[in-house]
Parts: structure tokens; sequence; C-alpha cells
């Protein structure tokens, strides 16, 4: 029987890694057009969106799902968890968000992580949570804990399962993030399915898993290329990529012909590379201000331009679609699985996203083996810097 009531469990997390690693997206990534992606339905986690007014009727429903929480066998009770978790972790939480916190409080982040904690364990034995509205909005909650800034820091969770069990291991650590990735695997065609496995050493929040299990090169392609339909004129052919284990970032642009993975796209599709695309994006940003070396995962073609894998794979996708002409060419190839209502909506939503590009997406990793007699109709009508690699007909 675990011993809730344990509260000497402590986690060393070095200062100089937690601070600020909670982002906050900027304004202009984050109205117009692109609100819908980045801001939650049904649930508010963390300070960020506190107080928002679709999540209100939702607070009262957690308190629901922590009684279920509260009354596990041997756990301890709310006032034990206030008081472990402000004195664990609450101030190392608070350095890690950048954005304002004032009004979050120790409760409000013992709530949030207790609750998340409690649809993890209940989703992993299959049972139903303790509450209807939870149970009829389990979707948009889902979708929900996918935005980049609705987020705990993962220690935090951390805490609060080792608290569950009675101690801190190695193997916890480990199982609270299969539980992350079970959990998650709602979207298994987009999600775990196109990354490797996680690293659990220094994971810190649900996209940033991402970051540690994104290996793989951006895409590349030259600036300024036509759209999908105009380039088959030019003699571009596109196919779905042969490899049935590619991932969603293996592009490849070889005699004349491009080969992509086949991406589904729908609602939750949309919301998890818009917030992926929101986090890789902040990040370069940041490196590309303090450092003139790539990171790890990352691509530079210029010092402090470094490219993270999900911006290059936006930004080739807004390049290829320009209209709905061109969303028809990629369907039709079996490259995109159009489930949006129409192929306007999927042009609208790679051109507002590629809008939002904070770096600058200049490739040099993928072989473009341009035929001449291509490369002269397409140079006939555009100025176009062909970026040309050791890959080779």
């Amino acid at each position: 029987m675990p011993d809730g009531n344990r509260d000497d469990i402590t986690l060393s997390i070095p200062i100089t890694e937690m601070i600020n690693t909670m982002i906050r997206l900027p304004i202009y990534m984050r109205e117009g057009n692109n609100k819908g992606l980045f801001e939650p339905r049904v649930i508010s986690i963390g300070p960020y969106h506190r107080g928002h007014e679709s999540t209100l009727i939702m607070e009262t429903h957690k308190e629901k799902v922590l009684e279920g929480f509260f009354q596990r066998p041997g756990n301890a009770s709310r006032e034990d968890y206030i008081a472990y978790v402000t004195a664990n972790c609450f101030q190392q939480a608070l350095r890690c968000y950048s954005g304002n916190t004032d009004g979050y409080t120790a409760e409000m982040l013992m709530r949030d992580g207790c609750f998340i904690i409690e649809l993890l364990l209940r989703w992993d034995k299959k049972e139903d949570v303790h509450d209807n509205y939870v149970r009829v909005m389990s979707n948009s909650i889902y979708y929900d804990l996918l935005l980049v800034d609705n987020q705990l820091p993962f220690f935090v969770l951390t805490m609060i399962f080792a608290k569950v069990k009675g101690h801190i291991n190695e193997y916890h650590t480990t199982r609270l993030l299969d539980l992350i990735v079970g959990f998650f695997n709602h979207e298994g065609q987009f999600f775990w399915a196109n990354f490797d496995q996680p690293n659990s050493s220094n994971a810190c929040q649900v996209p940033r898993l991402l970051e540690d299990v994104c290996q793989h090169t951006p895409p590349s392609v030259p600036l300024g290329i036509p759209g999908a339909n105009e380039l088959q004129d030019y003699g571009v052919r596109f196919h779905v990529s042969k490899n049935k284990l590619a991932k969603m970032f293996d592009v490849t642009f070889k005699r004349k012909t491009m080969r992509i993975p086949h991406f589904k796209i729908n609602f939750g599709s949309k919301i998890l590379l818009a917030n992926l695309f929101a986090y890789d994006q902040i990040i370069c940003h940041r490196s590309n201000q303090t450092t003139n070396q790539p990171t790890r995962n990352q691509t530079t073609d210029q010092p402090g331009n470094n490219v993270g894998p999900v911006t290059s794979y936006v930004v080739l996708m807004n390049a290829l679609i320009n209209a709905r002409e061109d969303v028809v060419v990629l369907q039709r190839e079996g490259i995109l699985d159009n489930l949006l209502s129409n192929e306007e909506e999927v042009a609208s939503f790679f051109n507002n996203l590629g809008r939002c590009t904070l770096v600058d997406a200049v490739y040099d990793k993928l072989g473009m083996d341009i035929p001449d007699n291509v490369l002269a109709r397409w140079e006939s009508q555009r100025e176009i810097i062909i970026e040309c690699c050791d890959e080779k007909a």
C-alpha cells in the first residue's frame, strides 16, 4: 500500500534549467485566424488562461474529479497535497513561466496537477471519471491539454505522481511518461507514430517531450517556389512516400519527384501541428538570440539561423499550397487526407501558420535534383535560388 502521507519526497531540479521554460505565445500568433488553435475551449491548466470565460464551468467539475483522486486508497488529503506542493515545487514552477502568474496559487497548481494525474490514472484503467460533464467533454479536454501555453512543468506532475505512489524513482518517472504517451496517442496516425520514443531525462511539458523525440532532419526547399499545381506544369511530380514507416518530416526531392509522407488533416491534427509549430518557433527564436551554433535537432544555414523540423515542414506546406487547386493535387496523390470542410480550409490553415514564421527558413539539406529544362521554365517567370546538395540522380 503506497504511503500517500509521506512528505519527504524531493526532486533536484537545477534552477538554470527551469527559468522561462513554460512559454507564453506572442499576441500576433494567437490572435486573428489562428486564435482557435491556441486557446482552450473547456479547461485551463496553469496560469496563462486562468479565468478564461470558456473554462469557468470546468473549474466546478475539476473538483468532482479531485474527489475521486483524494479518495484513492492510501492517498493523502487535499490539505496535505497543498502543503506538499507549496513546500516542494510551487516556487520552482512559477520560475518556469515567462508570462504573468499573478494570482496563481499553490492550491491552483495542486488542483491542476492532481486533475491531470487522476485523468491519466482513470484512462489507464479504462475507468470513467466521477463526473458526467468531464466524460462528455473528454475530447475537448484532450485537445486543450495539447496547447503549448496551457501546460504544467513536467516535474510538478512527477512530484504529485510520486506522492500517490509513496516514493519517486526512475520507474515511476518512466511510468508517468508511458501514461502521458498512451493518453495522447488518441491521434495515433499523427502523434507518436511520427516520432521516436521520448527521453524521460529532460522532459518538461507535453510539447517539450516532442522536442526530445523529434530527431528528423527538416525538409528543404528553395524559398519562393510555386504552388503544387504550378509545379506540376513545370514537370515536377508529387508522390506519397514509398516508405510506410516514413515520418511526416521525411520529405525528399529527386529526379523531378517530391515525395512527402501521408498526413491526415482534421481538427485534432490541426491543433497539434499548430502548437508544435508555435513551440518550435519560440525555441528556435531563443536559440538564434543566444547562440550562433545549432542546437540538437536543428539545422543551421548561416550563423544564428536555427530552423526546427516542424517549422521547416510548415514552411514547405505553406509554399506548396497557395489555393484549393494545390490541395487537390496533394489529395489526389495521397499526400493529404483532408477531413476538413473543404480544400480552402486546408490552404487557409497552412497559409495562416506560415505567416507566423519567426525565423528565416533557409535550407540546404535536401538534394534538389531538378532537370535544366524544368529550371529554365521555372526561372523564366520568377527569380529563384536553388540550393543543391550532394544527393544526385
